[in-house]
């Protein structure tokens, strides 16, 4: 028996339709990849809850997550190519941008943390005049390092001479002030409290410590759905710690190696988990965080930092 034109025309007709349903399928997955890193901070709390809670995945991302000590190495995986987005503080993309003009565009404001300059429980230090021909470990080219020499400039110090600024890597910060190779140390929380719990040490000075997201501007060209989903993610993640305090400092504490109830104590300094909704959960570029990133992107300019001057309008979308 023969079978009918029109059947024929409708088999191919349904073949054509599955074979672009799986294109568009394979299109969809390929833009929803995405590779994101981040340091060792608290600032790695959002990313780290977005992957243990399998937030990503409730937001159609096929997410990888990559931690790092600190921003350079970071900054570096970003502009080769081997990460699409990045937790992380002001100061990394402000460098970047000053020698890749455009390479990223800031996507969410994460809110703050902080970090201190703490000296031992011995030590005669009270304020900043009492740490003049002393040696003070920061770890250099990091938010750190930045605050602390603005605020030495707004001491009268000279910052080159006055004071020794001992790089030390940001892990290594807390071992230094506990074996006195320092008199001084510029650490991040959660290790402030940490110090101060366990070795009684002291604040002199206490910083915000903000953090921001960053992706590539290639990517975000590319795959601005993606980033849309991601930004979705971020305020979830936001969320769940705000929701599930106690598991969200275990699941940090572990990857970090810090106490979770340390991370507990510390967590409730950001103002982003005061909310008591979702809805109220804002990653948006505020007009006073945008004051606060031309601040900085003028010190960075002005203290040698950077060699080439950056607008902040040319590091947002």
């Amino acid at each position: 028996m023969r079978v009918p034109a029109y059947i024929h025309r409708l088999k191919l007709a349904i073949l054509l339709a599955l074979a672009l349903v799986a294109a568009n399928q394979a299109a969809f997955a390929e833009e929803a990849q995405i590779r994101i890193g981040y340091p060792s901070g608290l600032n790695a709390q959002i990313p780290i809850i977005m992957d243990k809670a399998g937030l990503a995945a409730k937001h159609q991302l096929d997410a990888t997550f990559t931690g790092f000590q600190n921003g350079p190495p970071m900054m570096e995986a970003l502009v080769s190519g081997q990460l699409d987005a990045v937790i992380t503080s002001p100061l990394p993309p402000i460098v970047l941008s000053s020698k890749l003009p455009g390479t990223i565009a800031i996507v969410a404001a994460l809110g703050n943390s902080s970090h201190s300059l703490l000296v031992s429980k011995t030590s005669a230090a009270m304020q900043f005049a009492d740490l003049r021909g002393k040696k003070i470990g920061v770890s250099f080219s990091t938010d750190s390092h930045l605050d602390l020499v603005m605020t030495l400039k707004q001491q009268g110090f000279d910052p080159k001479g006055d004071v020794e600024l001992i790089n030390i890597a940001p892990n290594e910060l807390p071992g230094a002030l506990e074996n006195a190779l320092i008199d001084a140390a510029l650490v991040r929380q959660p290790q402030v409290l940490r110090l101060i719990e366990s070795m009684g040490a002291r604040a002199i000075h206490t910083w915000p410590f903000h953090f921001i997201s960053i992706v590539r501007t290639e990517y975000l060209k590319k795959n601005p759905e993606t980033v849309k989903r991601y930004l979705d993610a971020l305020r979830a993640s936001i969320f769940y710690v705000i929701r599930n305090p106690d598991e969200s400092s275990r699941w940090f504490g572990e990857i970090q190696r810090v106490d979770p109830a340390i991370v507990r104590k510390v967590s409730v300094e950001n103002p982003i988990y005061s909310h008591n909704t979702i809805g109220e959960v804002s990653v948006e570029i505020t007009p006073k965080f945008r004051e606060y990133m031309t601040e900085r992107l003028s010190a960075s300019y002005d203290y040698g930092f950077i060699r080439n001057n950056v607008s902040f309008e040319s590091m947002i979308p």
